[in-house]
C-alpha cells in the first residue's frame, strides 16, 4: 500500500508539471496569432489621444509667435497671445500671469526641439510669407494639390500619420490632408481645447482673453521610422503595447483557467510534501499575497515585460548576444516558457495555499499565519495593558498621577469633539455612550470584586480557614494580601493551639506515669515490709530497693522543678569564666562508669589549650551530663560517639553525635519537649526532661541548642558567643 501511495503521488506531481509546461508552452505558441489579431485592438493615438493633439495645440501657438515676433525679439509670447482689456485683477497679478504664459510658450517650444523630435513640421505665415520647418523634411508634396495627389502612395508609405492645419484672417480653422485619422474628429478635439482654453490656465486670471491663431498654415507629419525616443516613440511603443495585451487576454485568460481547475482537482495532501510548497505555506499570509499578487501582476503585464518584445524579435537585443536567428528564436520561446512556467507555479500554489486555509479553517490560519492579525492581536494586548494600568487602581497606593492623565485623555478627547462643531454633538453622544459602557463595565469589575472580598472574609470568619485566596480582587488585591496574612495567622495560631493541647494532654500523662512507677515500687515493697516474718536479707534487700526508688522519686521531681523554673525564667545563674575543655574532661570523667557499661568509644577533637567562655559552671555541667546520660541510654551498643569543640573568632561550637540503636521515628521539633524520651514504650529510666533542661539551660546562657537527624545519627550542637559580659539573670 505504501509504495502504491508513493506511485500515485509521484504520477499526481507529475501531472502538474506537465500541465503548468503546457500552459506556458502554449501561451508562447500563440503569439503569431496575438500578433495578427493585434490590429484589431489598436487604437489610433493620432486621434484618440488627447496628449497628442494638446502637443499639436501647444505646438501651433509656439510657432506662431516664433514666426510673428520682431527682429528685435522685444514682443513677448503674452503681448501677442493675450488680449488683456476685460482684465479685472490688479497689476501685479497680471503681471504675474503674463510671465507665466511667456514661459509655457518658451517651454512648448523647446518640447518641440526635444520631446517631439520625430514630429516634422512645416509653418507659413500668410501675410509675412515667412516659414520654417524640421531640418530634412519635405513640404511640397502636401501644400499643392496635383504634387499631393501624385505623390499620395509614397507619403502614406513613409509616414504613419501627417495632416495639414490653416487659420484665415479671422482665426476660422481647417483640417485637410489627414492620413491615418479622421478629419472631422481632430478637428473638434482641437476646437474644444481652443474652447476651454485649458492649456493656458485662464482661470487665474479673470475676463482675459486668448487672441486665436489667424494667418497661418502648418503640415505636420510622422514618419513610419521613428529615428528618436521621445514622447512620439513612448506612445506608438504604449499602442503597440496595448494592443498585444489585449490581443494576448484570451489565451492568458485560458491558461490561468487551466492551471486553476488542475490545481483545484489535485489533493492538497499529494502536493503539501514539496520542500518548496511546505516552507512557503509557512510564510505569513500576507507574503503569500504579495507572491501571488506578483505572478498575477506580471502575467498579465507580460505583454509589456517580454510578449512585445519577444513577438517584435527584440528581446534577446536587449541582451546584446549576437546569435543566429535560429538560436534566437530558439532562447527567446525558452525566456518565455520558463518566465510563464514560474508565474503559473506560484498561482498554482496560490490555489494550493487557499485550500490549505479552508482545510484549517479561516480564522485558525489566520490567527497563526498573518502578520497583521498577530500585530492586531500584540497592539490589542499592549493597548489593553495599558488601559489596566492607566485604570488600577491600589488603594494603599497615591493614584493622583493616574487621575490626571484619564482627565487629561478626555479633556483631549472633548477638545477634539469641539472642534468638529455640530458633528462634535454627534461625536458627543457616541462618545458619551462608550464613556458609560466604560465605567458600567469597570463598575460591575470593582463591584464583583468587592463581593469576592466580603466572600473571602466571611469564610474566615466562620472558621473556614482553607479558603482559596488566589482570585483576582483588582484594586482590592492588596487589602486581600492582608487578609491572606490574617488567615495564615489564623491557622498557624490554631495550629500551636492544638500542638499545645496535645503536648498538655502528653506531659500530663508522662508526669502520671513516671511518677507513678517508682511509687508503686515504694507500696510495694512497704507492703512487702510489714511481714514480720521476713527474713533479715530479705528486709536489707527491700529496703535497699525502696531507698533507689525514693531517690529517682527525688530525681525526678527535683528535674521537674528545675525545668520548670528554666522555663519560666526564675534561675540566678552565676556567670564565671569557665574552661569548658576542662569541663567536658571532669564530666566524661564522672561519668566514664556509664560510658564503660554502655560499651560506647569516646572520640574527642577539643583544643589542648583553654577555652574561656563567661558561663555558670553549675548548670553547664548539667547540660553536658544530660546529654552523656542521654548517649549512654539511646545509643547503639558497642559504636563511637563524637564529641566536638570547635574555637572560632566569635563563636564556641559543642557538637554531640551518635548512632542511635533505636530507627529515629519521632519529630524533630518534639525530641526537647518536656517528658519526651527516645524510647516511646519507656523502658529505660529516665524522666524524659534531660534534652529540655539541656536546652533550657543553653539558651538562659545566651547560647543556642540545635538537633539534627540524619537517618539514625543523632547530632546535637551548642554553640555559644564569645565576650558576653556580666551575669545573665533569669
Amino acid at each position: 500500500m505504501d509504495i502504491k501511495s508513493k506511485n500515485n503521488k509521484y504520477v499526481i506531481k507529475l501531472i502538474l508539471v506537465i500541465s503548468i509546461l503546457i500552459a506556458a508552452i502554449g501561451v508562447c505558441l500563440s503569439y503569431p496569432k496575438i500578433e495578427k489579431d493585434s490590429s484589431k485592438f489598436k487604437y489610433n493615438m493620432f486621434e484618440s489621444s488627447s496628449a497628442f493633439l494638446d502637443d499639436i495645440y501647444n505646438t501651433n501657438y509656439a510657432l506662431y509667435y516664433k514666426m510673428s515676433k520682431d527682429d528685435d525679439n522685444v514682443l513677448r509670447p503674452s503681448d501677442m497671445i493675450l488680449d488683456l482689456k476685460g482684465a479685472t485683477s490688479d497689476q501685479e497679478i497680471i503681471t504675474r500671469y503674463q510671465e507665466k504664459v511667456d514661459k509655457k510658450i518658451y517651454d512648448w517650444n523647446d518640447n518641440l526641439n526635444n520631446k517631439l523630435k520625430n514630429l516634422d513640421y512645416y509653418v507659413r505665415n500668410k501675410e509675412t510669407k515667412q516659414s520654417s520647418k524640421r531640418q530634412g523634411f519635405s513640404q511640397n508634396p502636401f501644400l499643392y494639390d496635383d504634387v499631393y495627389r501624385d505623390n499620395l502612395s509614397t507619403l502614406k508609405e513613409q509616414y504613419r500619420f501627417y495632416m495639414m492645419v490653416d487659420y484665415d484672417e479671422n482665426g476660422n480653422m481647417t483640417i485637410s490632408r489627414v492620413h491615418n485619422g479622421n478629419k472631422v474628429t481632430i478637428y473638434d478635439k482641437l476646437q474644444v481645447i481652443d474652447k476651454n482654453k485649458g492649456n493656458f490656465d485662464t482661470y487665474e486670471l479673470e475676463n482675459v482673453e486668448i487672441k486665436p491663431i489667424k494667418n497661418m498654415t502648418y503640415v505636420y507629419a510622422v514618419a513610419q521610422n521613428l529615428q528618436y525616443n521621445d514622447a512620439i516613440s513612448n506612445r506608438v511603443y504604449d499602442q503597440t503595447m496595448y494592443s498585444y495585451s489585449d490581443a494576448s487576454m484570451l489565451f492568458i485568460n485560458i491558461a490561468m483557467a487551466f492551471i486553476v481547475l488542475v490545481s483545484l482537482f489535485v489533493p492538497y495532501i499529494e502536493v503539501k510534501d514539496i520542500k518548496i510548497i511546505d516552507k512557503l505555506s509557512k510564510l505569513p499570509i500576507e507574503i503569500l499575497v504579495i507572491i501571488v499578487s506578483c505572478a498575477f501582476a506580471f502575467i498579465y503585464s507580460s505583454s509589456e515585460i517580454i510578449m512585445t518584445s519577444s513577438i517584435k524579435g527584440e528581446l534577446i537585443n536587449l541582451t546584446q548576444i549576437s546569435l543566429s536567428k535560429e538560436v534566437v528564436s530558439a532562447l527567446t520561446y525558452l525566456l518565455n516558457i520558463i518566465y510563464f512556467t514560474v508565474c503559473f507555479s506560484v498561482i498554482s500554489f496560490g490555489v494550493f495555499i487557499l485550500k490549505k486555509i479552508y482545510k484549517e479553517r479561516i480564522i485558525h490560519y489566520f490567527k497563526n499565519n498573518s502578520l497583521i492579525v498577530k500585530l492586531i492581536s500584540y497592539c490589542r494586548r499592549k493597548i489593553k495593558k495599558a488601559w489596566n494600568n492607566l485604570t488600577s487602581f491600589d488603594l494603599k497606593d497615591k493614584n493622583n498621577s493616574k487621575l490626571v492623565k484619564l482627565l487629561v485623555i478626555n479633556l483631549i478627547i472633548i477638545a477634539i469633539m469641539c472642534s468638529f462643531w455640530f458633528i462634535g454633538i454627534i461625536v458627543a453622544v457616541i462618545y458619551s455612550i462608550i464613556l458609560f459602557t466604560l465605567i458600567r463595565k469597570r463598575y460591575t469589575m470593582i463591584n464583583n470584586n468587592y463581593n469576592g472580598l466580603l466572600k473571602l472574609t466571611n469564610e474566615i470568619a466562620s472558621g473556614n480557614l482553607d479558603v482559596n485566596t488566589e482570585e483576582d480582587l483588582g484594586v482590592f488585591n492588596s487589602l486581600k494580601e492582608d487578609v491572606s496574612q490574617v488567615q495564615q495567622g489564623f491557622k498557624n495560631a490554631v495550629k500551636e493551639e492544638v500542638k499545645s493541647q496535645k503536648m498538655k494532654t502528653e506531659l500530663i500523662s508522662n508526669v502520671s506515669h513516671d511518677l507513678k512507677t517508682p511509687l508503686t515500687s515504694i507500696i510495694t515493697y512497704v507492703d512487702l515490709l510489714k511481714d514480720e516474718n521476713l527474713t533479715k536479707e530479705k528486709r536489707e534487700q527491700y529496703l535497699d530497693v525502696l531507698d533507689r526508688k525514693s531517690q529517682r522519686l527525688k530525681d525526678l521531681i527535683e528535674d521537674l522543678f528545675e525545668v520548670s523554673k528554666a522555663t519560666s525564667g526564675d534561675v540566678n545563674l552565676n556567670m564565671i569564666d569557665v574552661d569548658i575543655v576542662s569541663l567536658m574532661k571532669q564530666t566524661l570523667l564522672e561519668l566514664d562508669d556509664k560510658i564503660i557499661q554502655s560499651d560506647l568509644v569516646i572520640k574527642k577533637n577539643i583544643p589542648s589549650e583553654k577555652v574561656i567562655l563567661r558561663l555558670d559552671s553549675q548548670r553547664t555541667f548539667r547540660v553536658f551530663e544530660n546529654l552523656i546520660l542521654n548517649i549512654t541510654k539511646y545509643a547503639m551498643r558497642g559504636s563511637r560517639v563524637f564529641i566536638d569543640i570547635i574555637d572560632l573568632e566569635d563563636i564556641v561550637t559543642i557538637s554531640f553525635k551518635n548512632m542511635s540503636e533505636e530507627e529515629i521515628s519521632y519529630d524533630i521539633g518534639d525530641i526537647t519537649e518536656r517528658f519526651v524520651r527516645g524510647d516511646k514504650s519507656r523502658n529505660t529510666e529516665g524522666s524524659g526532661l534531660g534534652l529540655a533542661i539541656a536546652k533550657s539551660f543553653v539558651e538562659l546562657q545566651g547560647g543556642s541548642f540545635d538537633v539534627n537527624i540524619d537517618g539514625d545519627l543523632f547530632k546535637v550542637i551548642i554553640t555559644f558567643k564569645k565576650n558576653l559580659n556580666g551575669n545573665l539573670i533569669r
